[in-house]
């Protein structure tokens, strides 16, 4: 039999066996954390080098934003006074104290203007000729490195290229004082743990040290500072510092000028608390196993049963159960109960929550779907009906065109007011078309020229009406890859609204230029031009400037916007550019330039048709709306055709069992039977001996399209129509009859 142990000894083990690993599991919990701790400061440490770098950008970017703003001097262009320029830098200087000078240098290096000097007398030869060099090759900003003055003081040196014409005429530069540099490092004051911070320049030179500064500024750097840093963007590693100790140093290398910021501290501060806690993590677990040892297994089931019903409650909260009743007499697990008893209600409220939200959400997409649909359904439907009404009276302006020869003064107004208001309209259907995507461009090689021509062609009443003179210089051989009628779309509303914006006896000029696979049309004027303010939104949609009273300029204000859609939608890019008000306006057109040869294209003739009247044709026309009807048929009989009418698809097929139209022109909202119908009935009824189908309808949308070709219609065309298309259509079903006609008795 075995003796038996006493109780204090048992209990003594188990506390033994439960705080042992206790206390290793916390010496090596300690050790990672004071690793983490480590990572931590050192991250922190290179947080603040970053920091250091992005200000001292943006102090350097700020220096190269005020001398660009004085390098857009007027005086610096052509013919400008550098004796003035000279006192406009003078009081540019006079607001940066710690800038030494403004110097005015040549390309090459030669001093014109030094605000440190007396006008006309510049010091000999640029401060630091490299960066010089830098400037003019890259056209761009260039920072320099510490430099002695030769007043005896360190600075560099911050130029900017002066660019006229697309040269670098001049090179202005900022001789700035390490000070501006300094007063960044120190800004704000150090953090407690940091030693001092440093910025070297590209030559590996101190230009600012926050610790004995007048000791090393303008000294090299460390050898070992200059091998971790040369090469590299950022980074730590340890070092010695000029005073010789040791030291951790993180680095940054800055974005603008390429100078290295630096951030140094002791080493002892970092290594010095990890080992503190570890000592201290040691001496409190013996202190534990020793106090602890005594209480232990007493302790041990009583905090075993509480333990595991918070556990219990716990997992219920997780897997979204209702918490069990608990009762407990330890403080602590009492108020752990009752947290995650709060907590299992936050859970329930804020799933609830998010259920309503949700549906709030698909309630909300819901109705924006809606809208958007109702919104196109009522832009299709406002283009249709304001088609029908300008259909009837372009036709009875085209009848008087014929008649007379000419439109007198108020039906030529009419006539002009008139197209204005198709072209709105035009434009409304297409902003929505292109807003959703349904655009579809036919795309193939063609000349530039071609292109602008027939936008000018379209145009060049605005620019009569006005007086202004147009001056078109596109050579030929300039090709691109586009929709033509697109593009024409585009060209057209650049040159309308350089009409619009260019008071009466102003000039307007179209030009291009070449540039690699890309081609830049530009259309410049020296009309009202755009304010600053407007110009970031001018190819917004509803977007306009400042109109006079009586709104003569008109417009909706989405032709620009337009144009920006079809350009990107060719893979181009569209700008704008203004002086200012009352000071002009250009817009640039960018686009791909095609790889076909110009030698190789069809020459594309305009895609007006002209009325032929050589042979006239029966024609059918049929349209609910009286006036319509009358005057379309009145167009056709002036042009030489024969024409019956109809008002209703069942009269039409009336009219068709006693007349053999050869051609039908169909309006596609007819009452009882709409104009789909009434072709597919036409076509069922008289088979090969069925007329030409044209649809003629308010209706231009992609889908309108595929449904009337659909219906059996050979041509759809939307209202108003170009009527000379409309008699070539007609012209050529009437000399289709007549080639028939002529070639039945051969066959017989």
């Amino acid at each position: 039999m075995r003796r038996p142990v006493p109780l204090r000894w048992i209990l003594f083990g188990l506390a033994i066996g439960l705080l042992v690993p206790v206390v290793v599991f916390s010496c090596v919990l300690v050790v990672k954390l004071a690793r983490a701790d480590r990572a931590a400061a050192e991250d922190r440490l290179l947080h603040r080098a970053r920091t250091l770098a992005d200000a001292i950008d943006a102090e350097m970017g700020a220096t190269i934003r005020a001398l660009e703003a004085l390098a857009a001097s007027e005086e610096l262009d052509e013919g400008g006074d550098l004796a003035r320029f000279y006192a406009e830098a003078k009081r540019v200087h006079a607001t940066q104290p710690l800038w030494l000078s403004i110097v005015l240098l040549t390309p090459e290096g030669a001093p014109l203007e030094d605000t440190s000097r007396t006008r006309g007398q510049p010091r000999e030869g640029p401060l630091d000729r490299p960066s010089l060099v830098r400037a003019v090759t890259t056209r761009g900003p260039a920072i320099g490195d510490l430099t002695r003055h030769p007043d005896g003081e360190l600075a560099f040196a911050v130029r900017v290229p002066v660019i006229r014409d697309q040269d670098v005429r001049y090179v202005l530069s900022a001789v700035v004082r390490p000070r501006a540099v300094a007063r960044i490092a120190a800004a704000g004051g150090l953090a407690k743990e940091d030693w001092t911070r440093s910025v070297t320049d590209n030559a590996n030179t101190v230009v600012v040290r926050t610790r004995r500064s007048e000791e090393f500024v303008g000294r090299p750097a460390t050898p070992l500072f200059v091998s971790k840093t040369t090469g590299g963007v950022e980074g730590l590693f340890p070092s010695t510092t000029l005073e010789g100790v040791e030291s951790l140093v993180a680095f940054r290398r800055t974005a603008l000028a390429g100078w290295v910021t630096a951030v140094v501290i002791l080493r002892d501060q970092i290594d010095g608390p990890v080992r503190r806690s570890f000592l201290l993590v040691a001496a409190t677990g013996l202190s534990l196993l020793i106090v602890g040892a005594g209480g232990a297994f007493l302790l041990g089931r009583r905090l075993s049963r509480e333990i595991a019903g918070a556990r219990d409650a716990a997992e219920s909260l997780a897997h979204g159960k209702e918490l069990p009743a608990t009762d407990s007499s330890i403080d602590e697990i009492v108020r752990l109960n009752r947290a995650l008893t709060r907590s299992s209600e936050l859970l329930g409220r804020h799933e609830r929550e998010r259920e309503r939200h949700l549906h709030e959400v698909e309630v909300a997409r819901t109705f924006a779907e809606e809208a958007s649909h109702a919104k196109d359904e009522f832009l299709a439907m406002l283009g249709h009906e304001l088609r029908n009404p300008l259909s009837p009276i372009v036709a009875a302006l085209e009848v008087e065109k014929i008649r007379t020869g000419r439109l007198g003064r108020e039906l030529a107004i009419v006539e002009r007011q008139v197209q204005h208001l198709v072209r709105l309209v035009e434009d409304l259907v297409d902003i929505s078309r292109i807003t959703r995507g349904k655009i579809m461009l036919r795309r193939e090689p063609i000349e530039l020229r071609t292109v602008v021509d027939r936008a000018v062609e379209m145009t060049k009443p605005l620019f009569v009406d006005r007086g202004h003179s147009l001056v078109v210089d596109v050579p030929s051989g300039l090709v691109v890859d586009a929709d033509a009628d697109r593009l024409t779309q585009v060209f057209g509303n650049l040159l309308a609204n350089a009409a619009k914006y260019t008071p009466a006896g102003g000039n307007v000029a179209v030009a291009t230029s070449a540039d690699g696979d890309e081609i830049e049309l530009r259309v410049e004027d020296d009309g009202n031009g755009i304010d600053e303010d407007l110009l970031a939104r001018v190819f917004d949609p509803f977007v306009q400037g400042k109109r006079s009273s009586a709104r003569q300029e008109g417009g909706l204000g989405i032709g620009l916007t337009l144009v920006r859609r079809l350009v990107e939608a060719h893979g181009g890019r569209v700008a704008a550019s203004s002086g200012g008000v009352a000071r002009g306006a250009t817009f640039r057109v960018t686009l791909p330039r095609s790889a076909a040869p110009a030698a190789d294209l069809p020459r594309t003739e305009s895609r007006a048709p002209s009325a032929a009247r050589a042979i006239g044709a029966h024609v059918l026309v049929v349209d609910d709306n009286e006036d319509a009807a009358e005057l379309l048929s009145e167009l056709l009989a002036t042009a030489g055709h024969e024409v019956r009418c109809a008002h209703d698809g069942f009269e039409a097929l009336a009219v068709l069992e006693e007349y053999a139209p050869d051609i039908a022109v169909l309006d596609i909202g007819l009452p009882g039977m709409d104009g789909y119908e009434l072709a597919t009935r036409i076509r069922e009824r008289f088979g090969e001996r069925a007329p030409v189908l044209v649809a003629l309808t308010g209706y231009g949308q992609p889908n309108d399209r595929v449904q009337s070709e659909q219906a059996g219609f050979r041509h759809h065309l939307v209202k108003p129509p170009l009527h000379g298309e409309l008699l070539a259509l007609v012209a050529r079903a009437g000399e289709a009859r007549v080639r028939s006609s002529e070639a039945a008795p051969a066959d017989g």
